[in-house]
């Protein structure tokens, strides 16, 4: 998800983290998709809804191994959203705010959300909101700290912040993230992909 009142993300360092050339930084992303792939697909799900898809990324990875389930991604910036368009036309994408899905209760298998949690003040609102729109489960991301900060460091990143970028508002350690997960959801797997947290529970 993008800048915009509900949320600060610079979603130029979203694409640049995708596109990027760096060969760690690509193993990283490589990874990343494949453990949220399999994630994936071991919930059978027919329908998916990604918030906060950005430039619909992890969109068009998914439709490209499961081209027979349905894809929606919601976005809140109208540059990121058409660029997601192009990306993935297989997908339908909707304009719209996290904290008041325009979709009714129960509208998806499976709902992704994928390095936006960070970015917010309310991420408890935001997870309610998410909860709200499953019939089956959730799959959340964020960063692991302060491994994150620590490798942001070591590629010379947000050295004056000691490696925290300024659009982060919440910071998680594994058990932290995992209990933020709990009370709002039946934590299933709690696992990483290095350097990000990746939970999934259910509804």
């Amino acid at each position: 998800m993008s800048a915009g009142l509900t949320c600060g993300i610079e979603r130029s360092d979203n694409e640049g983290k995708y596109r990027s050339r760096n060969p760690v930084v690509q193993g990283f992303v490589r990874r990343f998709l494949r453990r949220v792939g399999d994630l994936v697909e071991a919930q059978r799900p027919r329908r998916i809804l990604e918030v906060g898809c950005g430039e619909g990324f992890v969109l068009r990875y998914l439709a490209q191994r499961l081209p027979a389930v349905r894809l929606d991604g919601l976005e809140v910036d109208p540059g990121a959203l058409a660029r997601g368009r192009a990306r993935c036309p297989g997908a339908s994408f909707v304009h719209g705010d996290l904290m008041a899905l325009p979709f009714r209760s129960g509208s998806y298998d499976l709902v992704l959300c994928l390095e936006v949690l960070e970015h917010l003040p309310e991420p408890d609102r935001a997870l309610q909101e998410i909860r709200r729109v499953s019939v089956g489960g959730c799959l959340l991301s964020v960063p692991h700290e302060p491994f994150f900060r620590l490798g942001n460091l070591l590629r010379g990143k947000n050295l004056r912040r000691l490696g925290d970028p300024t659009d982060h508002l919440q910071h998680w350690s594994a058990r932290g993230f995992t209990a933020l997960c709990g009370r709002h959801l039946t934590v299933r797997t709690a696992t990483t992909s290095f350097p990000w947290l990746l939970v999934y529970g259910t509804v």
